[in-house]
């Protein structure tokens, strides 16, 4: 099987046109929708293979979407970040091949008939970086970009794990604001250092992602981010951390 995605045209009726088909989102209507994409030239095939995954729908989202980043970005590995970053992809997977994760994932949204929350998750509403963080298939696929660890033999998903384990839809806009944030050696680098603090009984809240952010924005200033090691990275955040937080250095010591 190929993945598919939809035409430009197509997604621009979904969004510019939502009034007027959101009740079939609402009803869950797939007589409808199936009609819809029948028409020609609404369903594109790309020259990616994809073997749909079965995404865990479990009640509780916590769990459920830290299993579902491993899971998608485990299908959809061979994508480049070009790709990746294209909202027709992740509107189009949405709709179509995944479309019942999107039933259930935006369960509350569609009984509440909460539109802005339907239309930002479905609809790159937000600018393209920010989108890619809280559309509900795109942020799955980009915090296993971002957080996955190719030198953890063992599991190279051990940041993603920490990454996702509290607050995850809040936690993805926060952190991934910032554009260098979108380097994969700096969010290693901030993750490991804030996985040593969890390994030493601190609770990591959401103002250990954004001081850190704050640090190496200002230090982005003076220095050139991107030629950082994740290594280099992780000991800046650690020493930065102990003086804002006030955490002693045998703390940080491992």
């Amino acid at each position: 099987m190929k993945l598919q995605f939809i035409s430009d045209e197509t997604l621009m009726d979904l969004r510019s046109n939502y009034d007027a088909h959101k009740d079939h989102y609402y009803t869950k209507n797939n007589e409808w929708f199936n009609d819809y994409f029948k028409e020609n030239g609404r369903i594109l095939e790309s020259n990616i293979s994809f073997e749909i995954p079965t995404l865990n729908m479990d009640e509780n989202y916590l769990l459920s979407d830290q299993e579902n980043v491993k899971i998608l970005y485990d299908a959809l590995k061979d994508l480049t970040v070009s790709q990746a970053t294209q909202e027709r992809l992740w509107s189009g997977l949405a709709h179509l091949q995944l479309r019942e994760f999107t039933y259930y994932r935006l369960k509350n949204e569609l009984l509440e008939h909460n539109d802005k929350r339907i239309n930002t998750a479905l609809f790159f509403k937000n600018g393209n970086k920010r989108s890619l963080f809280v559309h509900i298939l795109a942020r799955l696929w980009w915090v296993g970009y971002m957080t996955y660890d190719e030198e953890n033999k063992d599991n190279p998903y051990w940041l993603t794990e920490f990454f996702c384990n509290s607050d995850f839809s809040a936690r993805c806009v926060v952190f991934f604001s910032s554009n260098f944030t979108s380097n994969r050696n700096i969010t290693k680098g901030i993750l490991k250092s804030l996985v040593k603090l969890k390994e030493k009984g601190i609770p990591i809240k959401r103002d250990h992602f954004v001081q850190a952010n704050k640090y190496l924005n200002v230090v982005g200033g003076a220095m050139i981010l991107d030629m950082l090691t994740s290594d280099e990275v992780e000991q800046m955040v650690d020493k930065h951390l102990y003086k804002h937080f006030g955490v002693g250095a045998d703390t940080l010591s491992v």
